[in-house]
């Protein structure tokens, strides 16, 4: 009697099986419901656009199963996936630009489910942008004090561009839309039409198009604008065109960075583009004076400070003075290095093997700031030197004069009597213009930080004398 009814218990699965419609574990016949299944989103960005991967990891409790799992964009499933690793590709195009929400929902083998907390995110598929051009973003700066705005917008999906450029102080003769990173130059895309009945303006072609790699091109900050004319056929001014996830940052390279500081006539420009949303850091190094670079790095550490080498910088193969690394992987923390402006670039020589010249990267410096005019930096950072640079001594400060109307034929091309192998102004070049360390206070000046005794400038206005110079020391 006892093997029969031992034979009747296997057969219906005995009283604790763990599987089977007769169990008593969680699920089964005479068992309790399993515990609900687990679901977390992965976001896929604050902002996202056009195909974007929706990810989620999900779990089934006690003996049962996951079967699927539904994203769902405001409440309606854009997806289904239903072995791990859980996720799916969702065409963000489908619904309006703008905030909405994503969830995912996990059912399991038991008929139970559970929805995700709600993850926000700004679908961008039309973007706008608006582009400010300068000379700074053209290396060497050409003499120019033009400026011109691009606005722009963008039909990710088909690609169609649509937008106008003004521009005011140059005569154009032509005006594009090309392909490359920041400090690099690339072939043109679009060539804009002059509006013949709005001077200065600029005008993108109906039914422009740019590509699905352009497209991604564009997201990564690898577009621009730029204007061309005839005394500068290469490039008057430009602008970098840049999406919500990406800064570009212009740092001038010097020798009076280093730390040490080194003495040198060696100059440059880093062009760095970081992409907060992917992670990633693009470099271009423009420099003079240091063909014989051995090496070039973003390194990490604050102004003043020395720190390990991040990224390296490969050299041109014409150019010698050209140093760059494209989309190179770099962690969140990096990025926030970046943003705290704890990177820098450093261009290593056979005579300074520890770095000749070096900029630090300034995230909050970009884009670089408008040209001033002569005549607006005699009212701002000028204003006070003619007071006792008055052109009526035979020794400094008397002998130098910097009152309003002689201050560009005593600075622009000037040697300077403290430091004769330095311009007072040497245009294109504030680096190795002697005003500039002056007013920066430079270990490597002699006599006194300018204005003497204070209080010193700040520093947003040194970098509009910067600006000045750099746009070509103007006599405007």
């Amino acid at each position: 009697m006892a093997g029969a009814l031992a034979l009747i218990l296997s057969a219906c699965g005995g009283y604790g099986g763990s599987s089977g419609s007769g169990s008593m574990a969680c699920g089964g016949a005479y068992g309790s419901p399993c515990p609900a299944p687990t679901i977390t989103l992965t976001s896929p960005g604050a902002t996202v656009s056009r195909t974007v991967k929706l990810s989620a990891t999900a779990a089934a409790m006690g003996g049962a199963a996951v079967s699927r799992v539904d994203f769902m964009i405001d409440g309606t499933v854009v997806g289904t996936a239903s072995a791990a690793p859980y996720s799916v590709s969702w065409d963000s195009t489908t619904v309006g630009d703008g905030n909405h929400t994503l969830t995912g929902k996990v059912s399991d083998s038991q008929s139970q489910t559970a929805t995700s907390a709600a993850v926000s995110v700004a679908v961008k598929n039309n973007p706008a942008f608006s582009v400010a051009m300068a000379a700074a973003q053209i290396f060497p700066a050409p003499n120019s004090g033009a400026a011109g705005t691009a606005s722009l917008t963008v039909k990710l999906a088909s690609g169609a561009t649509s937008g106008k450029v003004t521009l005011s102080g140059v005569s154009a003769t032509a005006v594009t839309i090309n392909e490359a990173f920041a400090g690099a130059t690339g072939a043109s895309l679009i060539t804009l039409a002059a509006n013949g009945g709005t001077a200065g303006e600029w005008d993108v072609p109906a039914g422009a198009l740019l590509s699905a790699d352009q497209v991604t091109a564009l997201l990564q900050g690898k577009l621009y604008v730029i204007a061309t004319s005839a005394a500068n056929p290469a490039g008057e001014i430009r602008g970098q065109i840049t999406p919500d996830n990406v800064t570009v940052v212009f740092s001038a390279l010097a020798g009076s960075q280093e730390v040490p500081p080194v003495t040198i006539t060696a100059s440059g420009v880093a062009a760095t583009t970081v992409d907060a949303a992917a992670n990633t850091l693009t470099v271009h190094v423009n420099s003079t004076g240091v063909d014989d670079a051995t090496g070039a790095e973003v390194d990490t550490g604050a102004a003043g400070a020395s720190g390990p080498k991040l990224v390296a910088l490969a050299k041109d193969s014409v150019n010698m003075g050209h140093w760059s690394r494209e989309l190179a992987t770099i962690a969140a923390s990096d990025v926030g290095n970046f943003s705290a402006n704890k990177l820098y670039v450093n261009v290593k020589t056979p005579a300074d093997p520890n770095g000749a010249i070096r900029g630090q990267i300034n995230a909050s410096s970009t884009p670089p700031p408008a040209a001033p005019t002569l005549t607006q930096l005699k009212s701002s950072a000028f204003s006070v030197c003619g007071g006792c640079h008055t052109g009526g001594g035979t020794s400094l400060p008397a002998s130098m004069d910097l009152t309003p109307s002689h201050i560009y034929a005593s600075i622009v091309n000037v040697a300077s009597v403290e430091q004769p192998a330095l311009q007072r102004v040497k245009p294109g070049d504030p680096d190795n213009s002697y005003v500039v360390q002056k007013l920066e206070g430079a270990a490597t000046i002699a006599g006194n930080r300018m204005p003497l005794g204070g209080p010193f400038l700040d520093q947003a206005t040194i970098d509009q004398v910067r600006a000045w110079i750099t746009a070509g020391a103007v006599n405007n």
